[in-house]
């Protein structure tokens, strides 16, 4: 990756965010941490990150309603999203997906490093 990436990570757990943080330090990768869905709506709109990874079970605004948010705006629209959430049932999983995100992958189900190269595979191809 010749620039450095800006990905944005709205999640309300502080560790999952930190481990995700330096995780991706490691790989050159620019990191922003928003808490809630209100100020993660904010960051987008003032950060315009490459990439965002967005929980679904979050404070003031859930992940759905935020990824509703982003994909309506025609200036942030073309970001692409990854749902990391322990939501994972089927409906929640098509829901996600017909909002627009890119992926929806469930917490317990995938390790840090394999979120980490799904990240990176389309922080690479927007080069």
């Amino acid at each position: 990756m010749n620039n450095p990436k800006k990905i944005l990570i709205i999640e309300d757990d502080e560790h999952i965010s930190r481990v995700y943080e330096a995780l991706f330090a490691k790989e050159g990768v620019v990191t922003s941490v928003a808490v809630d869905g209100d100020e993660g709506i904010k960051k987008v709109l003032t950060e315009k990150p490459d990439l965002i990874i967005l929980d679904l079970m979050l404070p003031k605004k859930d992940g759905f309603s935020v990824l509703e948010e982003i994909k309506k705006n025609p200036d942030l629209a073309h970001i692409p999203v990854i749902v990391l959430s322990n939501l994972g049932d089927a409906h929640d999983i098509e829901r996600t997906l017909a909002l627009g995100a890119k992926e929806h992958l469930v917490k317990v189900n995938h390790s840090t490093q394999q979120v980490v190269d799904k990240v990176k595979e389309y922080l690479v191809s927007k080069d």
